[in-house]
């Protein structure tokens, strides 16, 4: 007695399937593609690692970081030198002023945590020697940096507001998480996002196609360039 035995047809799905995705995997170009991704990721983790350490050890890293000129709503003004920390459980940012006549064992007066709520701005220089400055403004739970001015301007929560992978192809790219709104000349400034983003740089075709490959920061640059060029003529 002979044993018949029937594929079914749905049976064959998973082994095509996976020659599929192994021929994809060896498309010329995939290996780089993957490789890239993956230092992306590796580059974002450990950012968010770095991120949590120092929001966790603020005391440790207390007097570090970025100069800021704190100007509170009483129109007083302090000199701080602090990371841009994340309060985890008010979920606000806030500067670190380490005020040393208090000794470290009083801590309650040596650390005086400031946020946006307290202050009409702050202001930091940046660019180096050039001596520009950036102005911070409160809002909600942190300050708003205009970080790229022209005619599609860009809002950060900190100056620390991209992201580079080190990899095959060197993106440098907006940290989605960093970025506060866009606007488009005098506009409302709105949410961050790819369809506002694409709104916004209308039939600018060089734009269109860096946010169609997930390149946002090349594509408000392309954006203002092409728009400053063209007021020009």
């Amino acid at each position: 007695m002979k044993l018949q035995f029937k594929l079914r047809p749905g049976l064959l799905v998973l082994p095509l399937l996976f020659c599929s995705l192994q021929s994809f995997a060896q498309f010329p170009g995939m290996a780089a593609v993957r490789a890239q991704q993956n230092q992306q990721f590796m580059n974002q983790q450990m950012q968010m690692q770095m991120q949590m350490m120092m929001n966790g050890n603020w005391r440790a890293n207390a007097g570090k970081g970025s100069t800021y000129q704190v100007t509170f709503k009483d129109s007083s003004v302090k000199q701080v030198v602090s990371f841009m920390y994340i309060d985890t459980t008010l979920h606000k940012n806030f500067l670190l002023f380490v005020d040393k006549k208090y000794p470290k064992s009083d801590s309650a007066h040596r650390y005086q945590k400031i946020y946006s709520d307290q202050t009409l701005y702050i202001s930091a220089v940046v660019n180096g020697s050039s001596g520009q400055e950036s102005y911070g403004v409160p809002k909600d739970s942190c300050w708003m940096f205009k970080v790229i001015d022209g005619p599609l301007a860009v809002y950060a929560k900190s100056l620390n507001y991209l992201t580079e992978t080190d990899g095959l192809l060197n993106v440098t790219d907006f940290e989605p998480k960093a970025i506060v709104g866009i606007q488009l000349n005098d506009g409302p400034i709105e949410k961050y996002n790819k369809e506002n983003l694409i709104k916004m740089v209308g039939q600018d075709f060089d734009s269109q196609d860096a946010i169609e490959k997930g390149k946002y920061y090349k594509a408000v640059k392309k954006y203002n360039h092409n728009a400053e060029k063209a007021a020009k003529k």
